[in-house]
């Protein structure tokens, strides 16, 4: 297994961020989906559990194997994408 952050295998993390995705399927921001309409609600609603997803993909291809590096770097950089989309929308729906 290859370790990761703090000695733990990173198939190991990518559980735990996909267990935190599964939660945030059901724990959303209830509030402020009531307000948004159309593709606000989609990435208020769905792209924090969409980023730990993309995590989750990311640590499970970084402990398959070290060649799959590059790729879990860019499933990475698209799941900070979408954070950011997300904390966008987050803070613009009224």
């Amino acid at each position: 297994m290859i370790k990761g952050f703090l000695n733990i295998p990173y198939i190991v993390w990518s559980l735990l961020a996909l267990i935190l995705a599964v939660v945030w399927v059901y724990v959303g921001p209830h509030t402020k989906t009531d307000v948004a309409r159309g593709f606000p609600y989609l990435v208020i609603r769905w792209a924090h559990a969409l980023t730990w997803l993309l995590l989750a993909v990311s640590f499970f291809l970084r402990g398959f194997s070290s060649s799959m590096n590059g790729w879990a770097n860019l499933i990475a950089m698209a799941g900070a994408v979408i954070y950011l989309l997300f904390i966008t929308m987050t803070f613009l729906a009224k």
